[in-house]
This record gives structure tokens, sequence and C-alpha cells, in this order.
């Protein structure tokens, strides 16, 4: 009898071992792997030629519909898309039915853009019962558009839940797309799908840019072009392949600037409002900046304030408005005649700001402080006399040709310590030129760590992103995604004039990087 016990037993074991393997894969308690990770963020690059689409891929599909007999989609009432009182409302609708509804992958709760922020784009929510992360395709019939693949977010470890809640955008407009859901286990691996289509109005920008390739060897940077045009006042986001895959609805001008914040967006959506945004397009916070004119530039601290340049009573002002409060702060009056043209996030209690008149670039400090104050200048001394800041003034010679009138500032991610990187485009002895410089506020110089004179006039923009470089020429209305050795990668035209040109990865938001 024992000797028949002891194979039964290591039989047992064997297979224990076996069994403990397949859920440690399944469970992803070792994480995503490299090579999942790998493909995860090849899968959404945007620039691969794979097409899911097949003949029979119409046939399977479960139409979306949002009216009729057979409706299967919510619709939701968004006049007021910025009101958080108004989101609010929606987000409490979707709770209500979520309590109420045991939704699966093949019944799930489907909207139809339910906060109103996003047009052409659905919500979803769905439970499994294990867990699993949501990869999404969007398909057409076109063979000149690849597919748009992303993994929804669910910040969860190693993004594996059996709850999923998450909005499918990347539709084309003007086109009959295809949506494919599937749930996968921690190896990557399909547990179960389902696809659905539906027919996309045409929109006013183009669905598909001019592109031309570049000299460069290397990829664009994972990431979509938020491009802004001068006479529309939606935002409009472009894939690598210069496809057309969000339009951002505002209440009535969108001005130039947006920005990723964690698990949020932050944009203008009037001449006088900016809003923060959620993953799933829920308003959260709206800053109303009120007895200033219009904003002509703005930033975020991270936490509660949008900080704006505004201008009352002939001189120029920076003012703290309140994300939870809607309250607004004077925090910083410029004397007469400084003329501020764009600012920095707030870092560390202080930012910089661009001047055009007297030309140079200012630190602004202790901006929560009761008395905020310009720690330094970079500029000629002569021209900051009148300001009063003459002894703050280092004349810089790298720095002195540098002309800021038309520049946006941006801070550049993983500067020296102790010293502020950032990126601009400036007229440099008269030549435009993408600039990635670091500001030592202690020896009160700049060090440049990328130039790019690539001559563009006029308005313009250079962003620093991953280990790239996008400059925009707004007037021209193009954009280019450069490599660190100045070569570019991809160059895109709207065909229009633009205010901005920003780039956003929105990895940890929307998408989940495999990290």
């Amino acid at each position: 009898m024992r000797k028949a016990l002891k194979p039964i037993l290591i039989t047992l074991l064997a297979l224990g071992v076996l069994t403990g393997g397949a859920v440690f894969l399944l469970t992803g308690s070792n994480g995503t792997s490299d090579e999942f990770a790998g493909r995860i963020a090849g899968e959404q690059n945007d620039q691969g030629n794979n097409r899911a689409y097949r003949y029979d891929t119409d046939k399977g599909a479960v139409p979306l519909l949002t009216s009729g007999e057979n409706k299967n989609v919510l619709n939701f009432d968004s006049k007021t898309p910025y009101q958080v009182s108004a989101s609010n409302e929606a987000r409490a609708r979707l709770d209500r039915l979520i309590k109420r509804t045991k939704a699966t992958l093949k019944t799930p709760i489907i909207a139809a853009n339910p906060f109103g922020t996003n047009e052409n784009t659905f919500y979803f929510y769905f439970e499994t019962g294990y867990r699993s992360m949501i990869r999404y395709t969007v398909m057409v019939a076109d063979e000149s558009i690849y597919d748009h693949v992303r993994y929804a977010n669910n910040g969860k470890e190693d993004n594996l839940s059996q709850v999923h809640e998450f909005v499918v955008g990347g539709l084309v407009p003007g086109m009959t797309n295809y949506i494919r859901i599937e749930a996968l286990d921690s190896t990557g691996a399909c547990r179960e799908s389902e696809t659905y289509k539906y027919d996309v109005p045409a929109s006013q920008m183009p669905n598909h840019l001019t592109m031309e390739q570049g000299r460069s060897e290397e990829l664009c940077e994972n990431g979509l072009f938020f491009v802004f045009p001068e006479k529309d006042s939606r935002i409009y986001a472009y894939d690598n392949a210069g496809v057309l895959r969000d339009v951002v609805k505002t209440e009535s001008s969108h001005g130039k600037r947006i920005y990723q914040s964690g698990d949020c967006v932050l944009y203008q959506v009037s001449d006088t409002k900016v809003a923060r945004v959620s993953a799933i397009g829920r308003v959260t916070g709206t800053a109303q900046l009120s007895g200033y004119g219009k904003i002509r530039d703005f930033a975020y601290d991270g936490y509660e304030y949008i900080y704006c340049l505004g201008r009352k009573k002939k001189r120029d002002c920076l003012v703290a408005v309140s994300l939870q409060s809607g309250k607004s702060r004077e925090v910083f009056s410029f004397p007469k005649g400084v003329r501020t043209v764009s600012l920095t996030a707030p870092e560390a209690g202080g930012l910089y700001l661009a001047c055009q008149n007297p030309r140079g670039l200012v630190k602004l400090d202790a901006l929560t402080g009761k008395k905020p104050f310009v720690s330094f200048v970079l500029g000629r001394k002569n021209d900051w006399k009148k300001a009063g800041w003459k002894k703050k003034a280092a004349e810089d010679k790298t720095a002195l040709r540098w002309d800021l009138a038309a520049a946006t500032l941006n801070l550049v991610e993983g500067r020296p310590e102790g010293k502020a990187g950032i990126s601009a485009y400036v007229a440099d002895n008269g030549k435009g030129t993408g600039l990635s410089f670091a500001v030592d506020e202690k020896k009160k110089t700049v060090e440049v760590k990328n130039s790019f004179p690539v001559g563009k006039g006029g308005a313009c923009g250079c962003q620093v992103f991953g280990r790239h470089f996008v400059i925009s020429s707004l007037s021209g209305g193009n954009y280019e995604e450069y490599d660190r050795e100045g070569n570019v990668t991809r160059q895109f035209s709207l065909g229009s004039p633009m205010t901005g040109v920003v780039k956003l990865s929105l990895n940890g938001m929307c998408f989940y990087g495999g990290e």
C-alpha cells in the first residue's frame, strides 16, 4: 500500500505545481511580463500595418443603436457638459443603472458620450467572473486606415480586474466603425470578445492629414496630437498616422493648451474657463476667470489651482482660481509696461514667464505666500529698469539673443537637480529655433540642451515629448516630430492655421502602458 501511495503523492504534487503555475499566470501575480509590455506598447503606437477587419466582420457585429425598437445605447442630456453639477447627475444615473443591472461583456451597459465632453465616444461598463484587462480595437473597411488599439486602464494592480468601466474612443468620423472588445488574461490571451459597429457622423476637420515620412529611423512616441484649429472651437486628436481619433467639445473656444495630470486632462472650454476632465469624460472641476479679460495662458499646480494670465487696469496679472471652491486670488500684478505671453506649470512654489516687453524670462516665487515676488530675470538690465528689477536681471549671453514674443513655455521632465528645464520656440537672432534649455537659478544662466534651428516664422511651438520633440508652425498649419538627432520622424499638415499643438500619451489615464 505504501509503495502504491508514493507515486500517487508525487503525481498529486506535480499537478498541484502545474495548477499553481496556471493560476499564477492567470492572476498576474508576477506582474506584466516584459514581452507582454512590449507587445502592448507596440499595439498602441498607431504606426503598425495590422488590420483586424475581415470580409465577415460586418456580419457578426452588433449595431450600436441609440433609438428604435432594438435600442441598446443610453442617451444623456449633455446641453451643459462643462457644469460639474451636470456631470454629477450623469454619474449618479450611471451608478443607479450599474447597481440594478448585472452587466456582462455580452450584455454591457453602453452610453453614448454620457458626460457630453468627447464626441463619437461610447461608455462601457460590465463585469467578468475572472480578473482580466480590456483591449479594444477600432477598425474600418478602408485599407488605408490601420487599426486603433488601446488597452483600457482600470487602475488595478497589473491592470487586472473583474469590474470594467471605460470609454471607447478612436472612432473615425464619416465612416462605419467596428469596435472589438476583448477580455484578456495576464498573458494577453483572449478569454471572450464582442464586436459592435456604428456609423460616425462626418467632421469639419480632415479625417486623414497629409503625412510625410521623415529621415529618422525611429518611430513616433506613443500618444495623440491634440490640435487646436484657429477657426473651430473644438479640439481634435490625431494619431501617429495622421488619422482623426477624437473630437473634444468645448463651450465656445479652446485656447492653445491641454495638460495631462494623473488621471485627468485640463483645457480651456471658453475664453475665461478651464475644465478638469476625467478618463471617462466626467467634469470634476472648473475654474472661471472673472474681471481679468480673456485667459492668455494657463497652468495647473496638480492639486487645486489654475494659474491664469489675465489683464486688469492696463496691467498684466497672474490669478489663481480654485477648482474646488471657484474662488479667485490675484497672485501678482506686474508693473505697467510689462507684457507677459506665457507661463510654465508651477513647481516648488514658483513658475517662469516669457515676456514680450521688456524681452526676457522672469521667475516668480512664493506663489502661495502672502507676498509672491520676482526672484530673478534673464534679460538686459537697462530694459528692466522701469519695472524696478534692474538688480535682479542677469544678462546671460545666450538668453539675450532670444525673442520670446510668441513663445509658449513648457516644463521638461527629467531635468538636472536644482535646475529648471524648459522648452520653447523662439526667434534666436531672428531665426526660428526650437529649444530645450536648463535654467541655473543660482548662477542665473541658461544651458541649451537641444536646438532645432528649423527657421519657421511667426507663432510656433516646441514641446519635449519622451525622447522626441514636437515642433509646430501654427500659422502654417503643420507640425512634425523630431528625434534627438534633429531628424523628422513624421510631418503632418492640417492645411489651416492653428493656435496650438500638444502631444499627450494619456498613459495611466485612459490607456494602460504595460509598466
